[in-house]
């Protein structure tokens, strides 16, 4: 049985696609604590060797922080089991599937603030052919 479709956004929600099943997800302290509860061990280490290279978790691991990070009601594990043989059948991948997962933690901040070419520099810009503080008409 399939959750039903009428999908309301709830504040501070991304929602996620999965097959037929439309998902509202938000990484807050009680769905990261529950996430790394059932996986026995911190999120960024899925997705993370102890050299610091990216790794693929398994799909079963993935699913878990869908779950976890779930606020639409009744969805069960059956219920995401389901939608992901969906997603597989309509030609999607698990790197698909990894992809969107970690653009929602991003989107959700989990790996930390992006910074912008000016926090990066500090304001100061990196190409030689800039005009410089001294060179402003201004």
């Amino acid at each position: 049985m399939a959750a039903k479709n009428n999908v309301v956004q709830l504040p501070n929600t991304t929602t996620f696609q999965l097959g037929d099943l439309t998902l509202q997800l938000r990484l807050d302290g009680k769905a990261i604590i529950n996430i790394e509860k059932r996986l026995d061990e911190g999120i960024m280490g899925l997705f993370v060797k102890k050299q610091g290279e990216i790794k693929l978790p398994p799909a079963n691991s993935l699913l878990i922080i869908l779950q976890g990070a779930n606020k639409t009601s009744g969805v069960t594990e059956k219920v995401i089991v389901n939608a992901f043989e969906q997603y597989i059948e309509s030609g999607k991948t698990t790197m698909d599937l990894f992809g969107q997962i970690n653009e929602f933690l991003d989107e959700q901040g989990f790996f930390g603030e992006k910074e912008t070419d000016k926090e990066a520099t500090d304001g100061e810009s990196l190409d030689p052919e800039a005009p410089t503080e001294a060179d402003s008409i201004l």
